[in-house]
């Protein structure tokens, strides 16, 4: 069927909206943000953060106390003594000290500082974790907004084009067959932007529960996108980092700890004495201190199982650091792998996808306009044109979840990204 040779109205309006990427809209009840101010609130305002900050103040303030020496006890006492018509008293004024024996203390002590210091390692793997999963969310929200702009440009090309289709077809320019084609992939297109549009408030929704939970902020979202390609971090230098990383440093406290566990269940053996030192008063004027020594004698409990239970705890955090450290490896290998595979396919195909996308729309519509190219073709264009934009939108995002992915496995704080 031949065409006519002079470009309709409508299809110069098509080239317009082909050639223009779509605002988004629904954009202004929106709050923006940085990662750093993502991260900043995140510190500040998140229930899991605040959770893990509370439990490790609680271990600290346990293994403070389990330090603390004994508080001294004082007594009064007041026997009323009688006998026939004839009565007396006594008073007696006693104060008691439990004494520790040195190595006892030195080893709790020792104990309670390995404690205190795995708590804050522990509460910095978590802050890590969760600082992971802000940035992620950040990153996938910006995904979600850009993908349903690409969607949305999409959705418009082929609104214009089947309204251009209606136009020629009560022409006789083009068959039934295509214009009922043509309002198919027109239904398919505004389902497909209904979903990205709910999936981009999903990923809003998400970001402002991690940063802002319990306030009246719905959604939030990203101000700004990532900058070009990820930073290079090689395999060595990830490698190098693993021993910093928190959770492996808790587990090393904790085994410190467990040792000297084992030094203060050795002295167990050796009961402590209660020194006792007072003044006792009598009704007919006399009176003098007094001096009491109580030292149990270890004929039947002398600290055995205490012993075994220490030492076994000991075995047990020794193999807990191993296999933290192993897991740790395989981590940070996993990430880093990762990583360089995303990163290397970003650099390779994001920005050719990218530009022969949008060299394959602009050619497409200038032949369209042209009226050198149909209208269901026009349409595999800009489905084309929508695959290339959202695969290399894919793989730049992908490589920057992999990249904060991998400062997880290495241990890096969340205010690194401030």
């Amino acid at each position: 069927m031949q065409q006519s040779r002079a470009p309709s109205s409508s299809a110069l309006v098509l080239c317009g909206v082909l050639l223009a990427p779509s605002a988004a809209v629904g954009q202004e009840a929106v709050r923006r943000v940085s990662l750093a101010e993502a991260l900043e609130a995140f510190a500040g305002n998140s229930l899991e953060l605040k959770i893990a900050r509370s439990e490790a103040a609680g271990l600290m303030g346990m293994a403070r106390q389990s330090r603390a020496y004994f508080n001294p006890e004082f007594s009064f006492e007041r026997d009323d003594l009688s006998h026939n018509d004839e009565k007396a008293w006594e008073e007696s004024f006693v104060l008691q000290q439990q004494v520790e024996w040195p190595g006892r203390t030195t080893a709790r002590a020792r104990a309670a500082r390995h404690t205190i210091r795995a708590g804050a390692a522990r509460f910095r793997a978590d802050s890590v974790a969760l600082a992971f999963e802000v940035r992620e969310a950040y990153v996938r929200a910006w995904f979600a907004e850009e993908a349903e702009s690409i969607v949305r440009r999409t959705a418009s090309v082929i609104q214009s084009v089947v309204e251009d289709a209606e136009v020629r077809l009560e022409a006789g320019d083009i068959s039934a067959f295509e214009a009922r084609r043509l309002r198919l992939a027109r239904a398919e297109a505004e389902q497909e932007l209904a979903e990205a549009v709910l999936r981009t408030r999903a990923a809003r929704r998400n970001l402002g529960v991690l940063i802002a939970p319990g306030t009246e902020t719905q959604e939030v979202g990203p101000s700004e996108g990532p900058d070009g390609v990820p930073p290079v971090m090689g395999r060595e230098a990830a490698m190098a980092a693993l021993d910093g990383r928190p959770d492996v440093a808790a587990a090393a406290s904790e085994l410190d700890a467990a040792r000297a566990g084992v030094d203060v269940a050795g002295t167990y053996w050796v009961p402590a004495p209660n020194l006792g030192i007072g003044y006792r008063h009598h009704d007919d004027g006399f009176g003098g201190a007094s001096i009491g020594l109580d030292l149990a004698l270890p004929l039947f409990d002398r600290g055995s199982g205490t012993r075994e239970q220490a030492a076994a705890h000991s075995s047990a955090a020794a193999y807990r650091l191993e296999l933290r450290r192993q897991l740790a490896r395989n981590d940070v290998l996993a990430a880093s792998d990762r990583y360089a595979s995303s990163r290397a396919r970003l650099e390779a195909a994001a920005q050719g996808l990218r530009a022969d996308g949008e060299a394959l729309l602009a050619s497409a519509t200038a032949a369209y306009a042209e009226h050198e190219m149909t209208l269901l073709e026009l349409l595999d264009a800009a489905g084309a044109f929508q695959g290339a934009q959202l695969s290399a939108l894919s793989l730049e995002t992908e490589a920057w979840v992999s990249y904060y992915d991998l400062l997880r496995a290495t241990g890096s704080a969340p205010e690194d990204e401030r």
